[in-house]
């Protein structure tokens, strides 16, 4: 980690500080779905590989200048981002802040109902063969419809997002609306990924408890690939608990995917729950968990309708350090009336075969 101080002008007092982080990640998985079968060389299959920058200025009073710009890596391959060349799609973020009154960002962040979301799924939320259920169906989804990263309910650009202070007596929230893609009225775009949203949590010793709910507005000017993507209207409704009993953490939660797309076709519903436990366990962490998720109306990106995903995983992190880690996993999904969701990492969810794959590899932060 580097940190570089300026030194204040003779008009200001105010110090300011510029920090570099990031993760580097790779691991091999071994995967099958159905009869297709793949042993790849994967990044971020235990934490996801990035480069950030982080900055703060004090400015008097209780007030500070915040920057945040972070980009995906793939040292698998030698490139950054989802476009293979380095940006900070991840996020990118200026704002103020205030013990007092709170914080205020402008740019690219994560949405309220994904914050929860990441919370409460577990340790391994979004990573590797191991991640949450719904966090494979939504990048499922929206790769399908070559949205990831652009359209869906984990990020927003173009957003406004106010957060509440710190110290309320354990209850924290936040607020954020995005301009989408600030089109002209009349394009035929106008409302194209137009974002509002929110999540109300408390916190109070080993207890956290937590609810965010987003809706994104799709547009009528966008081709209708058959996946969820940027013709929908999205809901994401998420409602998550902790609890922290000393020999180990129990964590889980409920989330709703509800999609309906502007040309009036047949809308769609993905929702269900997820249960998991992280145990202490020697220099590192057990981790187990479960998830069970159901679909309806027009889910032709993923299943037919009535279709049914039941997913369980069960890993282990060894850590070195506080900075370096091993870690192995193991994973199953069963897949029922038509449900075709995989593992990620590994091959192509088939419809109503089992997806069943390994991940052993090492992370480093800095």
């Amino acid at each position: 980690m580097g940190t570089f101080f300026a030194s204040s002008s003779s008009l200001a007092l105010a110090q300011s500080s510029v920090t570099i982080f990031g993760v580097v990640d790779v691991g091999v998985t071994i995967a099958k779905s159905g009869s297709n079968r793949l042993n790849a060389l994967n990044s971020s299959q235990g934490k996801t590989s990035l480069l950030g920058l982080r900055g703060t200025e004090d400015l008097g009073g209780g007030n500070r200048a915040q920057l945040w710009l972070e980009g995906g890596l793939n040292p698998d391959v030698g490139t950054g981002g989802s476009s293979g060349s380095l940006g900070f799609e991840r996020r990118s973020t200026i704002g103020l802040s205030n013990n007092s009154w709170g914080e205020i960002r402008l740019g690219r962040d994560y949405t309220p109902s994904y914050n929860i979301f990441t919370a409460f799924a577990g340790p391994d939320t979004t990573t590797g063969v191991q991640a949450n259920l719904f966090q494979t169906i939504r990048q499922t989804a929206y790769n399908a419809a070559s949205q990831s990263g652009v359209v869906d309910r984990t990020r927003i650009s173009n957003a406004v997002g106010y957060f509440l202070p710190s110290d309320l007596g354990g209850v924290y929230g936040q607020f954020s609306v995005s301009f989408g893609d600030e089109n002209a009225s009349g394009s035929g775009a106008s409302k194209a990924r137009r974002y509002i949203g929110g999540n109300l949590g408390y916190r109070s010793g080993p207890l956290n408890v937590g609810i965010g709910y987003g809706r994104i507005d799709g547009t009528a000017a966008v081709a209708s690939p058959s996946a969820i993507a940027a013709t929908s209207d999205l809901e994401d409704l998420v409602l998550g608990a902790s609890y922290n009993f000393g020999s180990f953490l129990l964590n889980g939660g409920y989330n709703s995917l509800k999609w309906e797309p502007v040309n009036g076709a047949t809308s769609g519903k993905v929702d269900g729950f997820y249960l998991g436990a992280t145990i202490p366990m020697g220099p590192g962490s057990l981790r187990v968990k479960y998830a069970s998720a159901k679909f309806s109306g027009n889910a032709s990106a993923l299943t037919r309708s009535g279709g049914k995903a039941d997913k369980y995983s069960i890993g282990y992190v060894y850590d070195f350090s506080k900075r370096t880690s091993l870690y192995a996993g193991l994973a199953r999904v069963n897949n029922k009336n038509g449900a075709s969701v995989g593992l990620i990492g590994g091959p192509a969810g088939v419809a109503n075969a089992g997806s069943t794959g390994m991940d052993l590899g090492i992370s480093h932060s800095f």
